[in-house]
C-alpha cells in the first residue's frame, strides 16, 4: 500500500486561543473546526522557543536550541545530520516547501534563500523572510533572479499555489508538502472584506488583558486585524481540504495544522512572542487522518515543537534518525494512550545577535504548573494550570508553594542537565559579574 501524503499548513503568530475550536468567542473557523472534528485537536501544544528561526529549526531537527545551536533569528541551520525533508526524500516522498522558510539566518527581508541553507526539497517556491503578507517578494529556483511577487494576498497566493500543486501530483508516488504562511504575523492586514467585518465587530477580551494600559487602543486595533488575518487563513484551509477531497486524497493525506508561537495580543500589557505566558508559548495543533487518528479527540497531553517530526515518523513507520530531543507521541496521536510528553521545556536566549540579558529565560511546564526562571532575576513565575489558566495569580513567593517551587526547580535543573544546558551556571555568573 502506498505511504500517505503528508500536509502541514504551517501558520505564523497565530495563539492556540484564536480558533472557535479553542473556544475563542471573537472568530469563526469552520474549517479549521472540520479538521478539528474529524481528527485530535491539542489543548497543550506548545513552542519549545516562542520565536520563528528556532521553533523551525526544531521543527525540523526534533531538537531543543541547546542541539541545534539556532538561539535567535540570525543564526541559521546547520545540522549535523539530515532534516526532516531529506529523510522524507530518503524514504520516497516528493517534498515541496511554499512560503516562509526563514533558518539561513537572516531577520531582514530576503525573498531568497540559498539552497544550501533548505536541503531536501524537491519543489521550492519560498523566501527567507518577508513580514509583508502584500505582493510578497519570492524565488523558485538555485538564484536569487528572477525575483518573483505572488500576487495579491500572500495566504490567498500560497493556497492557489498549493492547490495547483496538489491537483498536479501523480497518484503512485507519496508527497510531503508544507505550506507556510506568515499571516496571522503582523502587520495584522488582510484583504479589505475581512477588516471590514472586524472594524466595528464588538470584541470579548481575555481575562488577563490589560484594558488600563496606555497603548490599549493599539492592542485593540492590532487584534481586530489578527483575527481578521485568522478568518483569511481559515477560508483558505477550507479551499485546501477541497482540493484534497476533488482529488480523492483526503483519507490518505496526514493533515497537520500548527504555529511557531503565538501573541500576547494586549494579555498582561505585552503584545508579541518570545514569552512564556500561554498567550506566546501555547499553539494551536490539529491533525486529521482517519486511518490511525480517531474523530473528534480534544487531548489536553503535553506535545511540542522537538516532537512533531519523530510523532510524524511514528505515524509513517519510520525510524527515527540520529539525535533527536522530543518524543515520538504517535501512540498519543493513535488514541492508545492518553498520557504525551512527561514535560515540556521552554527555553529562550536572544531575539537578534546582540545579547539581550532581560528576555532569556527557561521554563518547565508540567500537566499542572507552568514554572519560569529568568536569566537577570531567577525563579519569577508559578502558576497552577488547572485552576489559573489565565496566569493571573502568580504563586512564586507564595510560601504555601515553596516545597512545589523547590521541586519543580530541581526538575528543571535536572532537565536542563540532560540537554546540556548551562543557564543556571550562565546565570549565576553573570549575576556575580553585576555584583562586582
Amino acid at each position: 500500500m502506498t505511504q500517505p501524503n503528508v500536509l502541514w499548513i504551517f501558520s505564523d503568530q497565530h495563539r492556540a486561543a484564536a480558533l472557535s475550536c479553542y473556544g475563542d468567542p471573537n472568530i469563526e473557523t469552520p474549517h479549521l473546526d472540520r479538521l478539528a472534528a474529524e481528527g485530535m485537536r491539542f489543548t497543550n501544544a506548545y513552542a519549545n522557543t516562542p520565536i520563528c528561526t528556532p521553533f523551525r529549526a526544531s521543527l525540523y531537527t526534533g531538537q531543543y536550541i541547546t542541539t541545534h545551536g539556532v538561539t535567535s533569528l540570525h543564526r541559521p541551520l546547520l545540522p549535523k545530520q539530515p532534516i526532516l525533508p531529506e529523510i522524507m526524500q530518503a524514504h520516497g516522498y516528493h517534498t515541496s516547501h511554499m512560503g516562509k522558510w526563514h533558518l539561513s539566518g537572516g531577520a531582514a527581508p530576503a525573498h531568497f534563500a540559498s539552497p544550501f541553507f533548505r536541503p531536501g526539497w524537491d519543489d521550492w517556491l519560498g523566501w527567507e523572510n518577508s513580514n509583508d503578507p502584500m505582493e510578497t517578494a519570492y524565488a523558485t529556483g538555485t538564484h536569487p533572479l528572477p525575483r518573483r511577487i505572488l500576487n495579491g494576498y500572500q495566504t490567498d497566493s500560497l493556497t492557489d499555489h498549493t492547490i495547483a500543486w496538489i491537483k498536479g501530483q501523480p497518484q503512485d508516488r507519496p508527497w510531503f508538502h508544507v505550506v507556510s504562511i506568515e499571516p496571522p504575523h503582523p502587520p495584522n492586514i488582510a484583504p479589505e472584506s475581512y477588516m471590514a467585518a472586524y472594524r466595528d465587530r464588538p470584541l470579548t477580551y481575555r481575562p488577563n488583558f490589560a484594558h488600563d494600559h496606555p497603548r490599549r487602543d493599539k492592542f485593540e486595533a492590532d487584534m481586530r486585524g489578527y483575527y481578521a488575518q485568522i478568518k483569511n487563513l481559515d477560508d483558505n484551509v477550507g479551499r485546501m481540504i477541497a482540493a484534497l477531497e476533488q482529488t480523492g486524497q483526503l483519507d490518505n493525506t496526514i493533515v497537520f495544522y500548527f504555529s511557531d508561537h503565538g501573541d500576547m495580543m494586549g494579555s498582561h500589557g505585552l503584545m508579541g512572542k518570545s514569552r512564556p505566558e500561554q498567550e506566546s508559548s501555547n499553539i494551536p495543533l490539529i491533525v486529521r487522518y482517519p486511518a490511525q487518528i480517531p474523530q473528534g479527540v480534544v487531548s489536553d497531553a503535553l506535545i511540542s515543537s522537538v516532537d512533531l517530526m519523530p510523532t510524524l515518523f511514528g505515524l509513517l513507520g519510520f525510524d527515527q534518525p540520529g539525535v533527536v530531543d522530543g518524543q515520538d507521541l504517535s501512540a498519543t496521536l493513535r488514541g492508545e494512550q492518553a498520557d504525551g510528553a512527561p514535560e515540556v521545556v521552554l527555553q529562550f536566549e536572544n531575539n537578534f545577535w546582540v545579547e539581550t540579558p532581560e528576555t532569556k529565560f527557561r521554563s518547565l511546564r508540567t500537566p499542572r504548573w507552568l514554572y519560569t526562571c529568568f536569566f537577570v532575576s531567577g525563579p519569577a513565575q508559578l502558576f497552577d494550570m488547572d485552576g489559573d489558566s489565565y496566569q493571573l495569580n502568580n504563586l512564586i513567593e507564595s510560601n504555601d508553594y515553596a516545597n512545589i517551587r523547590q521541586g519543580l526547580h530541581t526538575q528543571l535543573a535536572e532537565r536542563l542537565n540532560s540537554l546540556n544546558d548551562d543557564f543556571f551556571a550562565r546565570s549565576a555568573r553573570w549575576q556575580t559579574d553585576q555584583k562586582l
